[in-house]
């Protein structure tokens, strides 16, 4: 009997790690996730099948080198779960102890990276998985106008078990944030009603480490890339001029620097819900006006640039929910 990929009892959910090798299967400590298309995973088994003397023109031996799990998880940003995403990948997740509501800060700057678990069943009941031991290659944050924020995170897991104790997911469902939710749209210091869209990456460098198994023993976090994309609809050249010619009329040696910072809020005093991002120090890249178009359309700027460490973090992020306790395993 065929299977759809909306099977109601497939599910997927993430929890930390106390350490590598310690897989989180208590289920208060998981958030569940209403993901998206894109979501998924796949067993990639590296095999090698030889040809040697004797064989004639046939492949006669062959062996695997190597099995890891590689995939991602595609949500819109909801409060609960966005905060055991950002508890991951930027990390650092610290708690201010208040509760209506609870205030959660995180940043990239520090080089602890918690390992995590992911639960799911795919197709439907039909398999099960345990994935521990995963590392997150990083995240990437959309926002653009008329939707929900949108988290990406690929991941690549070390461990991946075919069975595990019965899991029941519970979904917290309070609203994603939305572009438009009371929205802060902040480039170099100033409000900016242009902004039309923004994609944050946070990107990690990562060594997968294999010794004395056929999987993985390590994935070891090695550098971190943060950059920044906006789509902004076009008033004036002062951004163009900065960029391009350092506020100048010409060319000249200096890289133009700026900031960003995007925010949403909903709800009010203990149900008030907030996702706030900032970019302290970019460096700008490059800032492109597009085409002509004989038939005319909007001009739309599209500005490119890295994030970098400044007198803060090269990223900091701040939510609000009602997780009312440190994100921890």
């Amino acid at each position: 009997m065929p299977v759809s990929s909306a099977d109601p009892s497939a599910f997927v959910a993430l929890g930390m790690q106390s350490a590598l090798g310690t897989p989180q299967v208590t289920a208060g400590k998981t958030r569940s996730a209403k993901y998206l298309g894109g979501t998924g995973f796949q067993a990639q088994l590296e095999i090698v099948s030889l040809r040697e003397g004797g064989d004639g023109l046939q492949k006669g031996f062959t062996y695997k080198r190597l099995q890891k799990v590689a995939g991602q998880l595609v949500v819109y940003a909801r409060p609960e779960f966005a905060g055991m995403l950002l508890s991951l990948v930027p990390g650092a997740a610290t708690w201010d102890g208040a509760s209506a509501p609870a205030v959660h800060l995180f940043h990239t700057g520090h080089a602890s990276f918690p390992w995590s678990t992911i639960l799911a069943q795919h197709p439907g009941s039909a398999a099960a998985h345990l994935l521990s031991d995963v590392r997150f290659g990083g995240l990437s944050i959309e926002g653009a106008g008329g939707d929900p924020i949108k988290f990406t995170a690929p991941f690549t897991a070390i461990t991946h078990g075919a069975s595990m104790a019965a899991f029941v997911p519970t979904y917290h469902d309070e609203a994603p944030f939305i572009y438009y939710n009371t929205p802060t749209y902040v480039i170099d210091g100033t409000a900016d009603s242009d902004v039309l869209g923004y994609k944050i990456d946070i990107g990690y460098g990562l060594e997968e480490l294999q010794s004395q198994a056929v999987t993985l023993d390590e994935i070891v976090v090695q550098n971190l890339d943060v950059t920044l994309e906006i789509r902004r609809r076009f008033e004036d050249a002062t951004l163009w001029k900065k960029i391009a010619m350092g506020a100048a009329v010409s060319p000249t040696y200096s890289v133009a620097t700026g900031s960003f910072r995007a925010a949403q809020v909903y709800g009010a005093a203990a149900a008030l819900r907030a996702l706030d991002i900032s970019l302290p120090l970019l460096a700008y890249k490059s800032h492109d006006i597009g085409e002509l178009d004989p038939d005319g359309k909007t001009i739309v700027e599209t500005i490119q640039a890295d994030a970098l460490k400044g007198a803060t973090h090269n990223l900091i992020a701040t939510l609000k929910n009602a997780h009312a306790s440190a994100y921890a395993s």
